[in-house]
């Protein structure tokens, strides 16, 4: 018996970037994509950074569009550029950066872990950054009952509203479903505080201590543990 079925889950959610693939292939992405205007690209970081420090695991959360207004009030000071800034993201970091997902090469195993998964267990995606063709060209498509990106529900991980969002919307209880995710302090928090049990995936040899349920360094090591 795996750790999933020891721990009574009925789903497991995941985190995209840096979980499902490696991460330097989604920094590379993300710094070709902000070579156009590097100056929108650094306080447009700075700003979701502060996001995050601000609202902490908490915050209230809003409309896809409301967390927009946000990010535009903290960029420019006021709402008299949400146009400008609504253009500006789209074109940097959805249009430009999706495009060149369409070259990503997920984990090794990481295809066969999700398939078995999804034999037992309801399956959920919530991730930071826009999902676009990343899941197509993983070739997990179509795995997931629940895709979100956590901008949905207006909030960035580690506030637990996106985590919330997603229990709500699928009819679970936080004890019943495992987060999967490589950032201890966006992904592991976030879900600890939504009351879930947790799992990170961490090929640092460095990375020792962890609040969550479960480390792993390898995708074949998640299916002999934890499925």
């Amino acid at each position: 018996m795996g750790l999933a079925a020891e721990w009574g889950i009925k789903a497991i959610a995941f985190d995209i970037d840096g979980t499902l693939y490696p991460k330097r292939q989604m920094l590379l992405r993300l710094f070709v994509s902000s070579l156009p205007c590097i100056p929108f690209a650094l306080r447009y970081n700075a700003v979701r950074q502060q996001i995050r420090r601000e609202d902490g695991t908490g915050g209230t959360g809003c409309s896809f569009e409301g967390f927009r207004k946000r990010e535009c009030r903290l960029m420019y000071g006021s709402e008299a550029r949400l146009g400008r800034f609504i253009r500006m993201e789209d074109w940097l970091f959805r249009r430009r950066w999706e495009r060149s997902f369409a070259s990503i090469r997920p984990y090794p195993w990481m295809n066969a872990a999700l398939q078995q998964a999804a034999r037992s267990y309801r399956l959920a995606v919530i991730s930071d950054f826009p999902i676009g063709v990343k899941l197509k060209a993983l070739g997990v498509e179509g795995l997931f009952e629940y895709v979100a990106s956590s901008e949905d529900s207006g909030a960035l991980k580690p506030s637990r509203v996106p985590f919330d969002a997603m229990l709500s919307a699928m009819g679970l209880e936080a004890g019943e479903v495992l987060y999967v995710g490589d950032s201890e302090s966006k992904d592991i928090r976030g879900a600890s505080a939504a009351g879930m049990r947790s799992a990170l995936i961490s090929t640092s040899p460095n990375k020792v201590y962890s609040i969550s349920d479960f480390k792993f360094s390898s995708w074949k090591e998640f299916i002999d543990k934890v499925l």
